[in-house]
């Protein structure tokens, strides 16, 4: 990208500071004003721009409901980085995605060492639910059912010397 940004700057002059802001930007470290999502859009035309601007085809480009807040950012399907095929060659592996790819509005929730949110557990809720109630339903009862009962070593009370003999090794008559 870097490349990219010098040839552009090299061969179109007045595009030295737009290339120059980027990189200053890229060293400070923090929020590029381009990366902002532009408003609504609510004619054919702005949807077409929006879908040109996040590199999706006009077909593809949805946007989030307007009272979510997210402006002209595309709807992603939620599909999470641990669902991704890993054997696909992403630009980059680690993140399992590609250069220029949008980010999922959710992405910092949905990383591969976080929530799946497009995991189908093997088992549905209802199920484990009743699972759990019943080992913790049963073991409440055993414990009810058996308090009566205690288990322990036998033991008789300690033996000090005080409290007199306790063992005479003499014969009895």
């Amino acid at each position: 990208m870097a490349l990219a940004l010098i040839k552009k700057s090299i061969l179109r002059p007045n595009n030295v500071r737009k290339s120059l802001e980027i990189f200053c930007n890229a060293t400070r470290n923090h929020w590029n004003y381009q990366y902002k999502p532009g408003p609504y859009p609510k004619t054919a035309e702005e949807r077409a721009a929006a879908a040109k601007k996040y590199k999706l085809s006009i077909e593809e480009y949805e946007p989030y409901p307007e009272e979510m807040g997210y402006g002209d950012y595309p709807k992603m399907p939620d599909i999470g980085a641990d669902s991704k095929d890993n054997f696909y060659p992403y630009d980059y592996p680690e993140f399992k995605r590609n250069f220029n790819e949008p980010f999922h509005v959710k992405h910092e929730i949905i990383g591969e060492d976080r929530y799946d949110i497009s995991m189908r557990p093997r088992v549905p809720a209802s199920e484990m639910l009743v699972w759990f109630f019943g080992v913790v339903g049963g073991s409440f009862l055993l414990f009810w059912w058996l308090e009566d009962y205690k288990i322990g070593r036998p033991v008789v009370a300690k033996q000090f010397p005080r409290d007199g003999p306790h063992y005479l090794f003499t014969a009895k008559e």
